[in-house]
């Protein structure tokens, strides 16, 4: 009999008609080789975000989810009839105002059982193949003592071998949806976001299979995320243990709980790149576990809850612990790290294992305060470093620790396997500590021969032409290499590049009007370009407004939007009497100054309640965020500004900055849009700006189609209503290049140091947010890249970094070294430090 293969494809594998190629050529070749062929797979990329909007916010999600559908039946040319019966279905629960449980297990399910339906057809086409009912094989157990909710939407299955599957099973290729469990009586549950994974786990254990294979839109395990770090490396191999303590710390290629079964039976799991088959991958087996201590990777997770329990009674007191514990396995919530004290004890929850609601939160201070003092910490984040013996590595670990000495760690606890370390920080420290730890703890450390190339080294060698596109200043570098020979350093900015971003934001038709967001690039040029190309802009203090005042000598005063923050009354007094809009952000303002907003029309800026982007910094959404009127205060406010005749025409929010995710503008827009009952005097829906540009080499960027659509979705709901959107950083980042002169290099071996004219005090975005700038040396731009440097300005700090482990040519001073994608937030954010000169600003058309 031929040996079974299970493989595993996610949402981006599986959402075009190219992916469906590449994945019938993968089938085709594990054919060839012997095998018998199951293939599980998820939802299309996007399908489960629209259904949980629904579930969340009780959003009505049917037609865009019908267009996204129908898009992947048109591409794959099916036309499935039993796709009718599915969104009927959709329909009816869409029409329900209140899903109960299962429900929502049955709604969610529609992402992976409509996205089977249409592939299978499609698979019919290029070889035989024949359904599996995840239902029919995937029981979930009956021994779950957690909550109703997480037995429903995060199910467990009791798993062994399956001879009766085995004999069942008599073709070579088998194609079933992931995610989706049945309960005893056959009812509808799911396995967890992410579940797929486990699907495919638990289907390879059923069958024996010789290998699990989890085909995603990474190359396998990385020391870290490697879209923040990435020069982070790839793990070549490892041990089951340790790939389940990286999956449960944070690490998202795996769902943790696939990895136990397939270790349970000893069955080996390769992850692979389905963008990228030949490429190398990750290869997890018994016999890949370390042998001597390292640091495989440092993962964070955010959202974590922390409960601290404090009590004199606890202190000796037997079986204390016990009724502690007792509350929590009532109210069915698994509790993952535990910090103890003599009169303390702190433990936290995340979001893998339970379903967190405020609800439930608040039954648990109810239920442990009769015993001890509780205080609760939403919001958290943990940093783990998983390995191998990491206790031996503590001289490593604490001097980096030290140096976040002024933040807070709330816990810091050690696995009693010894295979993981977790500091639980405030999240906006967690990625500073990240990148801190895997500098020291992976790149420092040459002596693990487990890993393999990083990153940004695999992009580099497999450049798709699709999702690369052409930067300028590789078309203009002699012009540049001039220009940085004479004015070192210097921006350069490009115009015409600007063009082009604002060419590509004209296809959101759904957007009646974009405001340039001036603190990005104040330059006058750039406000005086923005202008010309029929783009309005937003300012957020009386410098920036009297800026675009003196360069558009012709603008209006209803093309300028004042949205400062915790600024002077007298600044938003001084705009309502030019007569520009104006955002005013915070209920005291309003209430401690009736008679300058009296009779005024203004724009309120809510808080959504959560926050987005590439960093913590740059989320200006949510409880640990200055910006933005809470909900509780919404009708408090709304009322206030009727009886003092304030005419709240607009609605506003901003979640943060650097956002790739198409969906989270639309989320803004239907909360905003929820909000309009309350104020009827309202036209102007403002979804802010935030829009994520392709960062680094391979970046696929943000889906401007699949974000009009949402758009237009929303309009159709809302036709009355002006949709805006305040672009900063998408229109000018890609525009800006840093020169600067090579002043002197430091080399050991092939590795050393870069020096150049500038640093932190022209570009201070590396040392402020970790940011990733893609760095070359102009000079030398077709030679061999066989050195790996770390790039620094001159600055007496040791923070002036501008760039770790890059690839570079042999560099000699004198080089011209270009920092890319620095339009934005460069120099506006530049400084004297140091008494030196920040590089001057150049424009190129």
């Amino acid at each position: 009999m031929n040996s079974w293969v299970v493989l595993k494809f996610g949402g981006t594998s599986v959402s075009s008609l190219a992916k469906w190629q590449v994945i019938v050529d993968i089938v085709k070749t594990r054919i060839k080789q012997g095998h018998q062929v199951l293939v599980i797979h998820s939802a299309a990329s996007g399908l489960t975000n629209l259904l949980t909007e629904k579930i969340n916010s009780n959003t009505s999600i049917a037609k865009a989810f019908c267009d996204q559908i129908n898009n992947l039946a048109k591409q794959l040319n099916t036309q499935p009839t039993s796709l009718d019966t599915q969104l009927h279905r959709l329909m009816q629960l869409d029409n329900t105002d209140k899903l109960d449980i299962y429900q929502q297990a049955e709604l969610l399910a529609l992402g992976e059982q409509c996205t089977h339906t249409i592939a299978l057809e499609y698979l019919t086409t290029q070889l035989e193949t024949h359904s599996l009912d995840p239902k029919q094989w995937l029981i979930s157990s009956q021994n779950d003592q957690r909550s109703l909710n997480s037995q429903v939407l995060s199910a467990k299955c009791d798993i062994k071998e399956n001879p009766k599957l085995k004999q069942q099973l008599k073709h070579n290729f088998y194609l079933m949806p992931g995610f989706v469990a049945s309960d005893d009586q056959q009812r509808t549950v799911l396995l967890g976001r992410g579940g797929s994974d486990t699907s495919a786990a638990y289907m390879a254990v059923q069958l024996q299979a010789c290998q699990l294979e989890i085909w995603t839109d990474v190359h396998g395990i990385f020391s870290a995320n490697p879209h923040s770090i990435p020069n982070a490396r790839l793990l070549l191999k490892t041990g089951y243990q340790e790939a389940r303590e990286i999956a449960a710390s944070g690490g998202k290629v795996l769902h943790p709980r696939c990895i136990l079964p397939v270790e349970q039976h000893n069955i080996p799991l390769l992850i692979k790149n389905t963008n990228d088959p030949l490429a190398p991958g990750t290869v997890l087996a018994n016999q890949h576990s370390p042998t001597k201590p390292r640091v495989s990777a440092i993962n964070s997770r955010h959202q974590v809850t922390l409960v601290s329990m404090e009590s004199m009674n606890m202190w000796h007191q037997a079986g204390f612990m016990g009724d502690i514990f007792g509350i929590y396995k009532k109210l069915g919530l698994s509790i993952d790290l535990v910090s103890t004290a003599q009169t303390n004890v702190t433990i936290s929850l995340d979001n893998i294992d339970n379903i967190i609601t405020k609800e439930i939160l608040a039954k648990l201070k109810e239920e442990l305060s009769p015993l001890c003092t509780v205080e609760i910490f939403p919001n958290c984040s943990a940093v783990t470093l998983v390995g191998y013996r990491i206790r031996a590595l503590a001289d490593k670990i604490a001097p980096v620790v030290a140096t976040f000495a002024d933040q807070r760690i709330y816990i810091t606890t050690q696995s009693s396997n010894d295979l993981n370390q977790t500091l639980v920080v405030d999240e906006d420290q967690a990625d500073k500590l990240v990148r801190a730890l895997h500098e020291v703890l992976i790149i420092e450390d040459k002596e693990i021969d487990d890993f393999g190339p990083t990153w940004t080294e695999l992009i580099a060698e497999t450049p798709d032409p699709s999702k690369l596109s052409k930067a300028w200043w590789q078309d203009k570098r002699d012009e540049l290499l001039t220009l940085g020979n004479a004015n070192s350093p210097c921006y350069v900015y490009d115009l015409a590049t600007i063009k082009h971003q604002i060419q590509q934001l004209q296809t959101l038709t759904a957007v009646d009007r974009f405001f340039y967001a001036s603190k990005a690039n104040s330059h006058p040029e750039i406000l005086k370009f923005m202008h010309e190309h029929q783009v309005s802009l937003e300012t957020v203090s009386p410098g920036e407004m009297a800026q675009v005042l003196q360069c558009c000598k012709n603008i209006k005063h209803n093309e300028i939007l004042f949205t400062p923050n915790f600024a002077p009354v007298n600044e938003y007094q001084n705009a309502l009497a030019q007569g520009v809009f104006v955002t005013i952000d915070n209920p005291a303002l309003l209430f401690e100054n009736p008679d300058i907003f009296a009779d005024h029309d203004v724009i309120l800026r809510l808080d959504p309640g959560h926050g987005s982007g590439h960093h913590r910094y740059v989320r200006t959404a949510g409880e640990h965020s200055k910006f933005g009127i809470p909900a509780t205060d919404i009708k408090v406010v709304a009322n206030w500004c009727v009886q003092h005749r304030v005419k709240v025409i607009g609605l506003h929010a901003h979640s943060g900055s650097g956002i790739l995710d198409h969906q989270n503008w639309p989320r803004i827009a239907e909360y905003l849009g929820s909000c309009l009952n309350i104020f009827p005097d309202a036209h102007i829906i403002n979804v802010g700006g935030g829009l994520g540009i392709r960062e680094n080499p391979g970046d696929v960027g943000l889906d401007l189609p699949a974000l009009n659509t949402a758009l237009l979705h929303f309009k159709e709901k809302h036709p009355n209503i002006q949709l805006w959107m305040e672009p900063g950083r998408y229109l000018v980042a890609h525009c800006g290049v840093l020169l600067a002169k090579v002043t002197q290099t430091k080399w050991k071996g092939q590795r050393g140091y870069i020096g150049i004219e500038t640093g932190m005090n022209s570009l201070i975005r590396p040392a402020l947010y970790g940011a990733w700038h893609n760095i070359v040396n102009l000079s030398k731009l077709d030679e061999e890249t066989e050195f790996t440097s770390t790039i620094v300005g001159p600055m007496c700090e040791t923070g002036d970094i501008l760039g770790v482990d890059r690839k570079m040519p042999q560099t000699t001073a004198g080089d011209i070294i270009l920092i890319a994608n620095t339009g934005a937030y460069g120099a506006v954010m530049s400084s004297h430090y140091n008494l030196r000169e920040p590089a001057k600003e150049l424009i190129i058309f």
